[in-house]
């Protein structure tokens, strides 16, 4: 029948090659879970999930297209979980903030290939702009919450901006030694430290401006 040309098992070729796509993406993730970065080599990915090398160059150039469209994804979903949290959570600062810190250090510390994402951010130069682009999402976020929670009370301008990418830097790696075991602290340890660092920023961003004055600056 004309309606069956160009389909395979019930499938048409696009269907097939989204397919095969799907089942790279799977082997990606198993091997970096297992394996780190340097797992995902062509041979291994097409072996873990049952094709011929040819299909992978069906959809990616190299390995680093495909790293990248997972990170990208991974990224997306934990953004979409932490804007979730914020969005059904009281408008009460602290436990809002809690909220949002025992969250993120969840689905970074429990998922396997976010976990050795988050490791292995800096082993690259678009690595290394992914982990710039999550850093600057996440002092954008906690400057609009703090407007949203304290109003006029909320510290703005560049002082705060700086505060904010100075915390969400430095949660960030705090977070990635604890993933690395170089914290010996437990998780409860890490996100009370977290939440308490983050509820005094303003106190930074008014001595900091304080500090400059003093000086001139």
């Amino acid at each position: 029948m004309a309606s069956d040309r160009g389909r395979y098992a019930g499938l048409s070729g696009d269907e097939r090659r989204a397919q095969r796509r799907e089942k790279l993406r799977a082997a990606a993730r198993e091997l970096i879970a297992e394996q780190g970065l340097a797992g995902l080599k062509v041979r291994a990915l097409c072996t873990r999930a049952g094709l011929n090398d040819r299909y992978f160059y069906e959809s990616y150039a190299d390995t680093d297209q495909l790293l990248f469209e997972l990170v990208d994804a991974q990224l997306a979903e934990l953004m979409a979980g932490l804007f979730d949290v914020i969005a059904n959570a009281p408008a009460d600062t602290r436990i809002r903030l809690r909220a949002v810190v025992e969250h993120g250090v969840a689905v970074l510390a429990d998922d396997p290939v976010r976990r050795r994402l988050v490791v292995e951010f800096q082993s690259g130069d678009e690595l290394r702009r992914r982990r710039t682009e999550l850093v600057d999402l996440a002092a954008r976020t906690m400057l609009a919450q703090g407007r949203e929670l304290l109003g006029e009370e909320a510290v703005t301008g560049i002082h705060a901006e700086l505060a904010a990418r100075t915390i969400a830097h430095g949660g960030l790696e705090l977070i990635t030694e604890w993933l690395r075991g170089d914290l010996a602290i437990e998780r409860a340890q890490l996100v009370d430290f977290l939440v308490a660092m983050i509820m005094t920023a303003s106190e930074i961003t008014t001595t900091v401006r304080r500090e400059m004055a003093a000086d001139g600056s």
